[in-house]
């Protein structure tokens, strides 16, 4: 008979529920009494508990609980478990789902998620046919693949390069084959890579332009017309008309760029070619390009204006800061100087000390001045001053002082960063991001799917092929 204390062990187990899980371990090693009777079963006793555990960390899996997952096995010590990650049952399995509904679903990013975390805790290793080993050393000498490979998910194994070539494809093979019925040419390579040239991912906007040669033509053409009035005026930048878009481009940047590309071979960057004025694929016609290790020139921007600030930052000021400027912009505009120190003296009252004054802040701020300004606008200083008018007048001054920085201004200043060797052109595309997704992520999971498309059609051609011949 089990104690009430390892009973418990095995019962939060099987609820999978970690803060059970604790208690009962904490419970256990604390007031640790097994009758004589479990001590002849204890080996039986051990093997239950194992077994829950495996069950439970594979439903974890399942349910995608994958700091739970990590928790689970921490403990793993406390229950004399000595992991041995075959015994996690259906592992593939569940690997498997993520994998499929990821594409179907348009949850690219739990994909990736997922593959990390599973190469992390080593649950992608497995016995493997001598035969494929072939194929992983073959996918080893693609210098490009394995730096895509260990940037996406960190120490390269072959038991990774074999889930990633062999099992995922698999999987994407049998899509084809539910596919092929509705879809026409989903035996064609160049139509699955087409997808990659016009799509939106995580809220993005993602658009390939063509290849590096073409703009390099197009730069060079209008550097070379307008060098002369360029080099007289010093200027830095020109802008430049590519597939029916106004670029703007750092002549010292592209030229460092090009350099790069044309010197290095199999490099693994994306590199900031310029930014899209007008006619690009944001609702404002904005965007940001990068060049891929392929050779081509993507255009990456937000895909919905009222998230324009994935490249626009809003100006921020420390407390003392704000209110020296706000001061200088009320004296600007001719407000009495008696209410300008008593609207000073009052905003320096109820804002903290080391607090953070932006944009978003305005209305607040203006509603608490204009609740101020009731309260006082019967005293001698504030005769005179019709209220709204006041209003307006400090909230324009506001807006001035906390107004958005301008995209062009913002692409400057990151241009004089890579000039000032304080960052590298290839680092744009991971400062610039939309909530947890930068332009960096969608740059390498494109590359990481295009990679995998290739090798979909020298692996399995014909049996695409023949596919499309049954369902003919």
């Amino acid at each position: 008979m089990i104690s009430f204390k390892l009973q418990s062990i095995i019962d939060s187990l099987k609820l999978g529920d970690i803060l059970e899980i604790k208690r009962a371990l904490y419970n256990f090693s604390e007031y640790k009494s097994i009758q004589e009777s479990e001590i002849d079963s204890n080996k039986e006793i051990h093997e239950i508990v194992e077994s829950n555990f495996y069950d439970t960390l594979s439903a974890l899996l399942e349910a995608r609980m994958f700091e739970h997952f990590k928790l689970l096995l921490d403990y793993s010590a406390n229950l004399d478990i000595f992991i041995d990650i075959t015994k996690i049952p259906d592992r593939f399995d569940h690997l498997s789902i993520i994998h499929l509904e990821g594409i179907t679903k348009f949850q690219v990013g739990d994909i990736f998620t997922a593959i990390k975390i599973y190469n992390e805790y080593n649950l992608l290793e497995r016995e493997f046919p001598l035969e494929k080993l072939e194929l992983i050393e073959e996918i080893k000498k693609d210098k490009l693949i394995m730096s895509n490979l260990q940037d996406l998910f960190g120490r390269v194994s072959d038991a990774l390069i074999y889930y990633v070539y062999e099992s995922m494809l698999r999987n994407i093979l049998q899509l084809f084959k539910n596919w092929m019925p509705i879809e026409e040419d989903f035996d064609n390579e160049d139509r699955i890579m087409g997808i990659f040239n016009n799509y939106i991912m995580y809220g993005l906007s993602v658009g390939n332009l063509g290849k590096i040669e073409d703009f390099t033509e197009a730069f060079q053409r209008e550097y070379s017309l307008s060098n002369h009035e360029k080099n007289k005026n010093n200027e830095k930048y020109i802008e430049i008309e590519f597939k029916n878009r106004i670029h703007l481009v750092s002549i010292n940047n592209i030229e460092q760029n090009l350099n790069k590309f044309l010197s290095a071979k199999d490099h693994y960057n994306f590199y900031n070619f310029s930014m899209v004025l007008l006619g690009g694929l944001g609702p404002e016609g904005h965007g940001f390009t990068y060049s891929t290790p392929k050779g081509e020139i993507i255009e990456i921007c937000s895909d919905r204006k009222e998230t324009r600030a994935i490249i626009i930052k809003y100006k921020e000021f420390l407390k003392q800061q704000f209110l020296t400027k706000l001061k200088i912009e009320l004296e600007k505009k001719n407000i009495n100087k008696n209410v300008v120190v008593r609207i000073f003296k009052f905003l320096s009252e109820i804002l903290k000390p080391k607090e953070m004054i932006n944009y978003f802040k305005t209305k607040v701020i203006l509603k608490q001045i204009s609740e101020f300004l009731k309260e006082v606008q019967n005293l001698p200083d504030f005769r005179g001053n019709e209220p709204q008018k006041l209003i307006t007048k400090i909230s324009n001054a506001i807006t001035v002082i906390l107004r958005p920085i301008e995209m062009v201004d913002q692409f400057k200043c990151r241009m004089n960063l890579i000039e000032e060797g304080k960052i590298k052109s290839e680092d744009i595309a991971k400062l610039t991001s939309l909530k947890e997704k930068s332009h960096y992520d969608v740059l390498r999971e494109r590359f990481f799917f295009q990679n995998q498309i290739k090798w979909l059609f020298k692996l399995y051609s014909k049996e695409i092929l023949n596919f499309r011949k049954k369902e003919e």
